[in-house]
């Protein structure tokens, strides 16, 4: 079969043809608004070389994220204090909403779609407002594969903390509500570390229908130049590149098309 007609066009959804051996690997991190941890951000990704990062209050200027290679997809919450930054060009992530404290977005991975979701709610604000927003792409995506980066600031001895608060109990009815799963280790070094006051406000959350993946995760020692330290989550499943095979008509050679296209279902029906 002559594929001279033929081109290889990237979109974000498809059969993979290619694909990675590695885990799908997730690094999350509150900036503190601070711009040498964003600048230390760069970094720290060419080192553990991570497919997604979700941040949590980046440093802006000029309504964007500086420090950070401009090859990386951004994408921000409207309130610009949460961020999904995919470092890879291989990666085609698609856009699912953005509001006003979270955003959201899918990946294709070879096994299966995936949902990521990167939110922040300050400990001045109602977490019940970033909640619901969060709460809107779960019920929009039932049965989906989800993980959830957010700092909440919430206290709860299940992720952590030596006792609960009313914000925490309020966190866990949501995850309990939502049958989503703590991925948090409660014996984990503090996320969160300023002078002597250490805390565990940042939150990994993921479905019930990624239990079954093999998910290993682990607060990092790495300088981050933040009060908050590094997490990493690899989930194993390989992230795939997609491709779609479509046919060059513009300039003519529509007799030649359909000639190949008629033999190409001749034997789809024999088959």
């Amino acid at each position: 079969m002559d594929n001279s007609i033929f081109e290889n066009t990237q979109f974000s959804y498809n059969i993979a043809t290619e694909s990675s051996n590695e885990p799908l690997k997730i690094l999350q991190v509150n900036l503190a608004r601070a711009k040498a941890a964003t600048n230390q951000l760069q970094e720290t990704a060419s080192t553990i070389k991570p497919d997604v990062i979700l941040v949590q209050e980046q440093y802006i200027n000029n309504n964007g994220i500086p420090g950070i290679p401009q090859t990386w997809k951004t994408f921000s919450s409207s309130n610009q204090k949460a961020a999904i930054l995919i470092p890879s060009p291989k990666l085609k992530p698609a856009l699912l909403a953005t509001k006003v404290n979270m955003v959201a977005l899918k990946i294709q991975t070879s096994s299966f779609p995936i949902t990521i979701i990167s939110a922040y709610s300050s400990p001045a604000q109602d977490v019940h407002t970033t909640l619901q927003e969060i709460q809107e792409i779960i019920s929009s995506l039932p049965e989906e594969k989800i993980i959830i980066g957010a700092d909440l600031n919430g206290h709860n001895t299940l992720w952590g903390y030596r006792s609960n608060d009313n914000r925490g109990k309020d966190i866990l009815d949501f995850i309990l509500a939502n049958n989503l799963n703590i991925i948090n280790k409660p014996d984990a070094l503090p996320t969160f570390q300023r002078n002597s006051s250490v805390g565990w406000p940042d939150l990994t959350l993921c479905s019930q229908s990624l239990i079954d993946s093999s998910i290993n995760w682990e607060v990092l020692e790495e300088i981050s130049l933040s009060d908050h330290r590094y997490i990493e989550t690899t989930i194993a499943s390989t992230v795939a590149n997609q491709f779609y095979k479509r046919y060059k008509t513009r300039h003519g050679n529509h007799l030649r098309f359909l000639n190949i296209l008629g033999k190409e279902i001749y034997h789809l029906e024999k088959k």
